[in-house]
């Protein structure tokens, strides 16, 4: 017999999907990129926007930026290599997307992002045997500003999708870094090195872990937080973003 709580999360369910198709004939969904009429599934990007979208369809490797087309680690590379999975090109519409979710508070879009990262992710899954995902951290004064960190929005959706806990409280700052997109890339290096540390080496010893955020250029931030958490112990760290930057 189901609960009365289960019955009572059923009704809601269903209450708030008549809301919803309610609202979606008075009000018609459009995309927030083009403004024609949203008709993906995710209801905030069409399938248009989608489309022209430059595909990232393999992972790839920090390092030497080359395809991995066969299992999760570079086959050219040593075993501290970084295999990146990637939406895309950093270009026009993951660009806008990007920017409405960092900087226009539109944290809808981190679904969006994080479940396309997902279904790119779950292919393999069973090669990476992740334990849990680890958002890249924000600033405490960057993350009352804006009010939420994009990286873990992100990493919370692929987290939901694949059934894998999202652990926020792993890494920390220590201190405020200079904007990376204002920086070269030796600047780049120095400005976050020695920024980041594991608040919970127990948590991450011997785990496979994936490292989300939402963009890439140099890959300095990426490589900064994969050496604490494999300093602190980590066994296999892979890394996901919404964009590359090339």
């Amino acid at each position: 017999m189901a609960s009365i709580t289960v019955l009572y999360n059923q009704s809601r369910l269903f209450m708030k999907r008549q809301v919803n198709d309610l609202l979606d004939f008075v009000y018609p969904p459009v995309c927030g990129l083009c403004g024609h009429p949203a008709d993906s599934d995710d209801r905030l990007v069409c399938r248009s926007c989608w489309n022209s979208i430059t595909t990232i369809e393999e992972p790839f490797c920090l390092n030497c930026r080359e395809f991995i087309e066969t299992g999760v680690s570079c086959p050219w590379c040593d075993e501290n290599a970084i295999t990146v999975f990637s939406l895309g090109i950093y270009d026009d519409v993951l660009r806008s997307i990007l920017h409405d979710l960092k900087f226009g508070c539109l944290k809808p879009l981190a679904e969006v992002v994080g479940a396309q990262l997902a279904a790119l992710i779950d292919d393999k899954r069973q090669s990476l045997k992740l334990d849990m995902i680890v958002p890249v951290p924000l600033h405490s004064s960057r993350l009352y500003h804006r009010g939420f960190n994009q990286a873990e929005e992100i990493a919370r959706e692929i987290g939901r999708c694949l059934d894998i806990p999202c652990r926020p409280d792993i890494l920390y700052l220590t201190r405020k870094t200079r904007r990376q997109s204002r920086l070269s890339a030796a600047q780049r290096e120095a400005n976050v090195r020695g920024a980041y540390a594991v608040a919970k080496p127990e948590a991450v010893k011997g785990r496979s872990l994936l490292l989300v955020d939402d963009i890439t250029t140099t890959g300095a931030t990426l490589r900064e937080n994969v050496r604490v958490l494999k300093a602190a112990g980590a066994g296999r760290v892979t890394a996901a973003v919404g964009a590359t930057v090339v």
